[in-house]
């Protein structure tokens, strides 16, 4: 499945703070974030352009469910995971949640 428009903003802009603030190499990040999305676009079966024009709700809760998956995959390796995991989480959050809720001008 090729990644999205969306799919690249997100993933582009929210890894800076796995870089930044877990260590985690852009690479390492871009996989963590891609995978995560795919799979909860799977579970959802659903695309992102769908939504985009969802309600605020439902992109709320997918930005949720991707921010623990993230978390989940962090937690599992040991050379990610430190005890600053859920601030950076909190901050990666606001951003995924910023990209998806852009506000409207």
């Amino acid at each position: 499945m090729p990644l999205s428009d969306m799919q690249m903003k997100l993933i582009q802009e929210s890894r800076v703070i796995l870089v930044q603030n877990l260590h985690l190499t852009n690479e390492d990040a871009i996989v963590v974030i891609s995978k995560a999305i795919k799979k909860e676009l799977t579970i959802r079966k659903t695309t992102l352009e769908l939504l985009e024009i969802s309600t605020l709700s439902e992109r709320t809760s997918f930005v949720r469910a991707v921010v623990k998956h993230v978390q989940d995959q962090i937690m599992e390796n040991p050379e990610w995971r430190s005890n600053q995991v859920e601030r950076y989480i909190e901050k990666f959050y606001q951003t995924l949640h910023k990209i998806m809720n852009p506000d409207p001008e």
